[in-house]
């Protein structure tokens, strides 16, 4: 008998929720530690994000990880090689360490973060935004808990993936958002560096799933499907 499809598995971005993908998403959809009610992370860190979510993995899956979710997933694929069969990369980094500019903001933002509180974090998030993403931040980030969300920008800021790209062994799809110029480099240096990876820019901003669902969810599944 053929092997059974895998499971897709979705992962969400700091601040949102599994509710994030409005029942659109097929397979299972986590949450993420300190979020939605879920135990904290033991560490808040990309790697310790992905301890708690293992044991929640099927045998063999695809994931689906949109910004912190993609870097849990980046984590996931180079160190779970012989489960991940696909990647999806969304409005992700694979390191927000690698300059020292980086490292000075990803430590001003935690900073922030830690300061403004959940509420003034979703504002901040929601400027410039329109439509559902503003909605997404307004809502689901505003009622975050102070610590998992704290937890979470730690791990996002902190994470420094360039040691795992080399480990990467499933096809990977690389979505960006035009509007976010910010993601774009990394996406490019990702798609070259990784043989069975492909890029493509989604007319969005950060919040893809929300900005341009059809196209997005549309990409997704195509991907899906190849394998």
């Amino acid at each position: 008998m053929p092997d059974p499809q895998p499971t897709t598995v979705w992962i969400h971005g700091a601040g949102l929720s599994a509710q994030t993908w409005e029942g659109r998403a097929e397979g299972l959809c986590l949450n993420l530690p300190g979020h939605a009610g879920q135990p904290r992370a033991r560490q808040a860190s990309v790697a310790g994000f992905a301890e708690m979510l293992l044991p929640q993995l099927p045998p063999r899956c695809a994931l689906v990880g949109h910004s912190l979710g993609g870097m849990i997933g980046l984590h996931l694929a180079a160190t779970q090689p012989e489960r991940i069969t696909r990647l999806v990369f969304a409005e992700s980094a694979f390191s927000m360490q690698s300059r020292w500019i980086d490292r000075k903001g990803a430590g001003f933002a935690s900073w922030l973060t830690a300061k403004l509180g959940p509420r003034g974090t979703a504002k901040l998030a929601a400027m410039g935004e329109k439509g559902a993403a503003k909605k997404a931040y307004l809502t689901e980030v505003a009622r975050m808990d102070p610590e998992g969300l704290n937890d979470a920008m730690t791990a996002a800021h902190g994470f420094d993936g360039r040691d795992l790209i080399a480990r990467i062994r499933c096809p990977v799809l690389i979505l960006t958002g035009r509007n976010n110029p910010r993601t774009h480099k990394q996406a490019m240096d990702l798609a070259r560096r990784l043989p069975e990876a492909r890029h493509r820019m989604l007319e969005a901003g950060h919040m893809l799933h929300k900005d341009a669902p059809t196209a997005f969810y549309g990409a997704v599944q195509a991907f899906l499907a190849e394998g």
